[in-house]
């Protein structure tokens, strides 16, 4: 294959990584959109709510986590190949093959995003539809003491807090494997 066709494709693939970076931003949109109503419900109103409501909202800040990153990882795969490595050699010299993408270069940059889609956006994705299921849940349908919106109130922040934190360790693993599984871009 041509050095010219392979970054032809690989300008097809960058196109299509551009597509999941930008599914993942309107998601992350649609996130935010989400937990602002949710808080906006929670300090307004002062009827009963689902006591699962904590953990609805938490689990949305969770899930906008995982959107960041995969903004984030999506991102990093839509860099020229020159600046996959930040050394200073390269920035006093330009490389000897010219920054052109190589035909293991598409390989590496397709299993990536599929990785990051798969593990991040779509994850998010399903966390972000289940806590808003679970906040349509009555509080008549459940055979739990009802909480009041007080308890609900403070129960809430701690909630984000806890699902924030498991969401963060998720990430640092799916980040970790991906390091294991495919090591840093580099630019050879």
């Amino acid at each position: 294959m041509t050095p010219e066709r392979i970054e032809d494709i690989g300008e097809q693939l960058r196109a299509k990584i551009t597509s999941k970076f930008t599914a993942s931003t309107f998601l992350a949109g649609f996130a935010r959109t989400v937990i602002t109503g949710q808080v906006f419900t929670l300090w307004q109103v002062d009827k009963e709510l689902s006591p699962f409501y904590p953990i609805s909202v938490g689990a949305v800040a969770g899930a906008l986590h995982l959107f960041v990153q995969a903004i984030i990882r999506l991102d990093e795969l839509t860099m020229p190949k020159l600046f996959w490595e930040d050394r200073l050699e390269l920035r006093a010299q330009p490389p000897s093959d010219d920054g052109r993408l190589e035909y293991h270069n598409l390989w590496d940059l397709r299993d990536r995003m599929v990785f990051f889609w798969y593990r991040l956006t779509i994850a998010a994705t399903i966390v972000t539809a289940l806590a808003v299921l679970v906040m349509l849940v009555p509080h008549r349908l459940v055979h739990a003491p009802g909480f009041s919106i007080h308890t609900l109130r403070i129960a809430t922040p701690l909630t984000v807090l806890v699902c924030w934190a498991v969401a963060a360790c998720y990430t640092r693993t799916v980040t970790s494997k991906a390091e294991k599984k495919f090591g840093q871009l580099r630019h050879d």
